[in-house]
């Protein structure tokens, strides 16, 4: 194998201005069972270098054009409260949207708790009216989860209080586990949420179809990917395995899609728990998707 440099030979370390930024946020102090994926924003950058800046469907990405810079994590310290550490993730989720050039923000948690600060910086950076897409197996809208409003079951609803986001602008994408509370708010606001069944079923083009219509009065979209939306069979290492779940073709045609159609300006990708993968199989299919992102926001200008 050609030794490259991190991010498929993308990676750009100067102080000029960049194209996308990645930044890293390890922790996973809100999960309700398994732990693991404050590790991924770590092990993926040390597999990062083993693929090229190539889409599957050959797209190459420019080094010249398509600058990445990899900000680092933003750690938690120790005996920081959560509070206090989402904040500090706000600021810099924040400093990046707001940065003249407006690069695309592409995070890697972390548990899904980690959205709470991330969509506040994105809501404090961007004006008009946002949407957001979730990619999940769960609908994440608890108000309260063992006793934490901070928990990765909540981050959902911390978006909706924030008084940026509608539940009309809100699509959820390849749900198949729920609690009956969740259920009753997503009926009561109207919120819009696509079984994976239903995806199977309709096919991945219905649903971008969907997005579009959904999301059409939108000026920005954030994009939140949670890598419990795959079938554990593509994606074993994550700490709340749901059977029934995309297929890794489905998730990349989804993500794909969802970039290319829709004003994305910044995403997410949660979740990921190495430890609890020794295939590294879910790893893999998680630099697959920051590519794949990466390659449809640069066909997009293109």
């Amino acid at each position: 194998m050609i030794p490259r440099a991190p991010w498929g030979g993308l990676c750009d370390e100067g102080t000029g201005p960049s194209w996308l930024n990645l930044l890293g946020v390890p922790w996973d102090g809100s999960v309700g069972w398994r732990a693991g994926a404050s590790e991924a924003p770590g092990r993926l950058r040390k597999i990062s270098h083993t693929s090229p800046a190539i889409s599957e469907d050959g797209f190459a990405l420019d080094p010249a054009r398509h600058r990445v810079r990899d900000l680092g994590d933003v750690g938690p310290q120790v005996e920081e409260g959560v509070l206090r550490y989402f904040d500090r993730v706000q600021t810099a989720a924040q400093a990046v949207l707001c940065a003249a050039e407006r690069p695309f923000l592409f995070s890697i948690g972390g548990d899904h708790s980690v959205l709470i600060p991330l969509f506040r910086g994105f809501a404090a950076a961007r004006s008009g009216t946002l949407g957001l897409v979730l990619l999940d197996a769960h609908p994440d809208l608890f108000d309260e989860y063992d006793g934490s409003r901070t928990s990765h079951a909540c981050p959902i609803r911390r978006a909706l209080d924030t008084g940026r986001l509608a539940p009309e602008h809100l699509l959820i994408v390849g749900t198949r586990s729920y609690n009956a509370v969740e259920l009753d708010f997503m009926r009561a606001h109207g919120i819009r949420f696509v079984p994976a069944r239903e995806l199977e079923r309709q096919g991945v083009d219905a649903v971008l179809a969907l997005a579009r219509q959904r999301l059409a009065a939108c000026s920005a979209v954030y994009l939140t990917i949670d890598i419990d939306v795959a079938d554990p069979a593509f994606a074993p290492g994550t700490g709340a395995p749901v059977a029934g779940g995309l297929t890794s073709r489905q998730l990349l045609e989804l993500t794909r899609g969802l970039v290319e159609s829709l004003p994305v300006g910044a995403a997410d990708l949660v979740e990921v728990a190495p430890r609890l993968d020794p295939t590294d199989a879910t790893l893999f299919l998680a630099l697959q998707i920051v590519f794949e992102t990466m390659a449809a926001l640069a066909r997009k200008e293109a």
